[in-house]
């Protein structure tokens, strides 16, 4: 079994981070930084409740960095929306074997942000949904 740790965050795909950022700032959910994720062509801001410590509550709305990033292909087909839903687990090559093990397609490259390690589990494994993994640097906040 895969060991999950935690619920790391929904992902929102958009051309721009309004209306969501505003929708989440009623919430009490703000932004906390930007940050440009090369390897899939966006860039994402952040966001996290004001209350992370009780509430865990974490978004990031991902825009295009470029016109061949493959998130404009989602776009025109699917509009602005959820993206891709991601967990936290204890030990990211291990998820991976057992995904592959069990038949499961990746959406690669495996990259590295400023939290950790991520890989995408392909849609037509999951049932419809794109689902992120990320195993946390060291010190990083659940």
């Amino acid at each position: 079994m895969i060991k999950i740790t935690g619920f790391e965050h929904i992902s929102i795909g958009a051309a721009d981070t309004e209306p969501s950022a505003g929708v989440l700032g009623l919430f009490g959910i703000k932004p906390l930084y930007d940050e440009d994720i090369h390897p899939h062509g966006v860039t994402t801001t952040y966001y996290e409740h004001e209350n992370i410590e009780e509430t865990r509550v974490r978004f990031e709305i991902i825009r295009p960095a470029n016109e061949q990033a493959p998130l404009n292909k989602f776009l025109e087909k699917r509009g602005p929306g959820i993206h891709h839903i991601c967990m936290q687990v204890e030990d990211l090559d291990d998820a991976i074997k057992q995904i592959k093990d069990a038949g499961g397609q990746l959406v690669e490259p495996i990259f590295d942000d400023s939290r950790g390690r991520h890989v995408f589990v392909h849609p037509k494994f999951t049932g419809g949904f794109l689902l992120g993994l990320i195993e946390l640097k060291p010190g990083q906040k659940p």
